[in-house]
């Protein structure tokens, strides 16, 4: 039913772009290594199953206990092109997405992340653009930190 259908009340657009110490085969090997795991870099701690259709393909599925009264889903389709970029579309309780990722070697042991990020939100209650940005800033932060040590600890970026 039409009248049912979620509408788009705001989008945010925005770029990130972060260095990480590490050579970019390594980068790309550890952001795309999805797991039922990934959730620790999150502050809802979700549970996370990944169901790979094809080597370049995978549907991600989060489910997020939030305090609420039913757990917040997320669904998220992701489409890899090795060796230096990949997209992903999500569709969760509150947001639609559509977010490409892109690295660049700045060096043997030196890459740009580049994130173009477009949300939509679909409740009224969203936040600001300053603060989502930041927001999203700061978890990236934690994913550079975590590549840098892994990387620097001699492990390898998958598994």
């Amino acid at each position: 039913m039409l009248e049912k259908s979620r509408r788009v009340v705001a989008t945010h657009t925005g770029m990130l772009t972060k260095v990480v110490d590490a050579p970019l085969r390594y980068v790309y090997d550890w952001c795309t290594d999805f797991r039922s795991d990934d959730g620790k870099f999150s502050r809802s701690k979700p549970k996370i199953r990944v169901v790979r259709v094809s080597p370049r393909q995978l549907v991600r599925i989060r489910v997020a206990n939030t305090g609420a009264k039913r757990p917040a889903v997320a669904v998220e389709l992701v489409r890899l092109s090795p060796p230096n970029a990949w997209h992903k579309d999500t569709i969760d309780e509150i947001d639609l997405d559509s977010i490409d990722y892109q690295l660049t070697a700045l060096g043997p042991k030196r890459t740009r992340v580049s994130v173009a990020i477009v949300e939509r939100w679909t409740v009224p209650n969203f936040p600001r653009k300053a603060e989502w940005l930041r927001s999203s800033s700061t978890y990236w932060d934690k994913l550079v930190l975590a590549i840098e040590e892994r990387y620097r600890s001699g492990q390898p970026a998958k598994g």
